[in-house]
């Protein structure tokens, strides 16, 4: 039951983020699988906090497209930025939860918002 209530949230937020601003939606629905390898990359291999610019520097994707996938994955709960800091834009490892980015792809392939992604 209490993961049904998580799922539906999910759901909501999803449709929220997408209703809040489609245009940011649909870049990150087209950078999602280089944002989760970043994500992978700097919180589980390297354990190292990041910005947009780092994932810029070590990703196929600009710093403009990696800060509006970031503020997306804020509002779906995968990513929180860093409040108490000169750096509030900084993403430290601990504040990235990869379930609910595994969850949230989830949905996005329910939902034909992307394709899965077949290695």
């Amino acid at each position: 039951m209490a993961q049904e209530v998580e799922e539906m949230d999910l759901r909501r937020s999803i449709v929220d983020a997408k209703d809040g601003n489609e245009r940011k939606f649909k870049v990150f629905t087209g950078q999602f699988y280089v944002m989760r390898s970043a994500l992978r990359y700097f919180c589980v291999k390297k354990k190292m906090s990041f910005t947009s610019s780092k994932i810029a520097d070590n990703f196929p994707v600009s710093a403009p497209v990696t800060g509006s996938c970031l503020k997306i994955l804020e509002e779906l709960g995968v990513v929180e930025a860093r409040t108490e800091s000169s750096s509030p834009n900084r993403y430290m490892p601990e504040d990235v939860n990869m379930e609910r980015m595994q969850k949230v792809e989830e949905v996005l392939i329910d939902n034909y918002e992307i394709d899965e992604f077949l290695p």
